[in-house]
């Protein structure tokens, strides 16, 4: 039995490096850390745009609480909601007791 032998001095130039277990290591190793690099980048970058919509909500938020002529408004809007639904509840109650 003989072994396979690579004639090639540049295709042998270009191998010895992967055929080497420490270099292939130290190769494994390297493109781990840049995975966990780009992993903890993009991981940044979704934080910071979360903070960004939450400020923006905060803001919002605290705007709808503190515009007095929104909330005159929607208690006005909350007031003609619930009298408009006045006849429709009374209605069922005035036509039971007629039948009575």
């Amino acid at each position: 039995m003989s072994s396979p032998r690579i004639t090639s001095r540049r295709a042998v130039n270009a191998l010895r490096s992967l055929l080497d277990e420490d270099v292939a290591d130290v190769a494994i190793e390297e493109h781990a850390a840049e995975e966990a690099a780009v992993i903890d980048a993009l991981i940044e970058q979704a934080e910071r745009e979360w903070a960004a919509a939450e400020r923006t909500e905060t803001a919002r938020i605290s705007r709808m609480f503190t515009d007095q002529p929104r909330a005159r408004r929607a208690h006005r809007r909350a007031d003609r909601t619930v009298l408009r639904t006045l006849p429709d509840r009374l209605r069922p109650y005035s036509t039971v007791e007629g039948a009575a």
